[in-house]
């Protein structure tokens, strides 16, 4: 497989184009880092002393800080709490090119914004701490997201779900959203969780991990002949245009419904470095290029690319454009003839 020079570099033109609407549960992710010296004298545990604090967007925040790394806009639908973790997830949101219109917040008054903070030292996490309440929206709340969701579809192409249940994406917003999408013809690419796996009908693509692939189907999924066994299962029960199952250190798994054709693409990382957030950049370049014309076999490939290149980054990293060509290039996976 090979990707045209003049194709990517079309497309790259296009990214900045297009709008892309990400829809889900936002996450502000807080690391602490510092440095182990000693134990505690309270209990046997690391005592880690603190040098540098940061925050960055996770959850469907991170699919929107991969966006804007690759210059295309981003329209957010989500939920954070009244508080101060919220005003800092708020903050991020604008800071990476999301404009105060196109952030479409339902804020609450009795719900935490989720907040996950990583304690980390030398570059190893010693631990997660996490706050959250999960409580589905409700009937009142999924109605005014459907209704402000319909007048912001007419400026994208593509729309997002990154469902990591903690109550924003019900079954029922799930259906609707999709039916709303297809209704208006608009791209649906789908970040899944198990427990709403087959609720997601008649998508573009979805995007599961072999552990969830499996879960879904009460399978373990390892050789190629499994996972194209498992996609063709999944795609009679939800009808997407394509399936893409991701395998860790075997790549991944792409099968096109329309020709029952299939695409294995081996994995690309050089060093593991932090799988955080891999997930996310793969839904988000494959969904931006498809957005501009690209084919679902090409886009895989560069979205293959990018997570090889987040994995080897600290925390919820992004890609570059400029990255991803390199990578390319260097991968043998350019024409640069063409």
């Amino acid at each position: 497989m090979k990707i045209k020079k003049t194709s990517l570099r079309k497309s790259f033109e296009d990214l900045g184009k297009i709008k892309v609407l990400v829809i889900g549960d936002l996450i502000l992710d807080e690391y602490l880092i510092g440095s182990v010296e000693r134990i505690s004298p309270e209990a046997p545990v690391p005592v880690v002393w603190v040098r540098n604090e940061k925050q960055s967007l996770g959850g469907s925040g991170n699919v929107v800080q991969n966006l804007s790394a690759i210059g295309v806009s981003g329209v957010v639908f989500g939920r954070i709490g009244e508080d101060k973790a919220g005003d800092s997830l708020e903050g991020l949101l604008l800071k990476n090119s999301v404009s105060k219109d196109d952030l479409v917040l339902l804020k609450s008054k009795t719900l935490p914004t989720i907040l996950k903070t990583r304690i980390i030292a030398t570059h190893q996490q010693i631990c997660r701490v996490d706050r959250e309440e999960v409580v589905p929206l409700s009937k009142e709340e999924e109605s005014s997201v459907l209704k402000q969701m319909e007048l912001k579809l007419k400026d994208c192409s593509a729309v997002i779900l990154s469902d990591y249940d903690k109550g924003y994406l019900t079954p029922s917003l799930i259906q609707s959203v999709i039916a709303l999408c297809n209704q208006k013809n608009k791209i649906v690419t789908v970040d899944p969780q198990v427990s709403h796996f087959f609720l997601y009908k008649n998508i573009h693509i979805m995007t599961p991990n072999h552990h969830e692939a499996g879960k879904a189907l009460g399978k373990k999924l390892l050789s190629d002949s499994e996972i194209e066994s498992a996609c063709r299962e999944i795609s009679e029960k939800l009808t997407p245009d394509a399936m893409m199952i991701t395998r860790g250190e075997k790549g991944m798994s792409i099968y096109e419904r329309k020709t029952d054709s299939f695409y294995h693409i081996p994995t690309v990382a050089k060093e593991v470095f932090d799988v955080t957030g891999a997930g996310d950049t793969v839904i988000t370049t494959y969904t931006a290029f498809v957005a501009t014309g690209m084919s679902i076999a090409d886009a895989a490939l560069i979205s293959n690319v990018s997570a090889g290149i987040v994995v080897g980054k600290l925390g919820a990293a992004t890609v570059t454009k400029t990255e991803i060509e390199e990578a390319l290039q260097t991968l043998g996976y350019l024409d640069v003839n063409a």
